[in-house]
C-alpha cells in the first residue's frame, strides 16, 4: 500500500497487490522471494502494445529482472545475468517477455 501509485489506474494497483500475493512474494522468472524494495510489476503485454492493467496481464518480479526485458545494452544484460545466475528454463520465460515487449530475445554463447 505504501508503493501506490498516482500515475496508474486502481485496477493496476489493486492487481499488482493480489499478484504479489498470488505468487507468493516470488519473482515470475527466478521464483525468489522479493522483498518489496525489489518489486517491479511488469506487463506482458506492454500497454503500447493494446495490454491493459487487467490481472492476467501482470506478472511480479524482481526489479534486475524486469531490467533485462528492457535493456538492450549487451554489457549490463551480460552483468545482470551473471549476477542473477539464470537457468535455460528461467531464460526462456524471460525471453518470450523480453519478445512480447518488442526486444530481442538473449542469447548466451559459450
Amino acid at each position: 500500500m505504501s508503493t501506490y501509485s498516482k500515475t496508474r489506474s486502481i485496477e493496476y494497483n489493486d492487481n499488482r497487490i493480489s499478484k504479489y500475493i498470488a505468487q507468493y512474494g516470488q519473482c515470475y522468472i527466478t521464483g525468489e522471494w522479493i522483498g518489496v524494495d525489489r518489486v517491479h510489476c511488469h506487463h506482458i503485454k506492454p500497454l503500447k502494445n493494446g495490454g491493459t492493467d487487467k490481472y492476467s496481464n501482470l506478472v511480479i518480479m524482481d526489479y534486475l529482472v524486469h531490467k533485462l526485458i528492457h535493456l538492450i545494452d549487451k554489457k549490463k544484460i551480460i552483468a545482470i545475468i551473471k549476477a542473477l545466475r539464470l537457468s535455460v528454463k528461467q531464460l526462456e520465460k524471460l525471453n518470450r517477455l523480453r519478445m512480447e515487449s518488442g526486444n530481442k530475445p538473449i542469447v548466451l554463447s559459450n
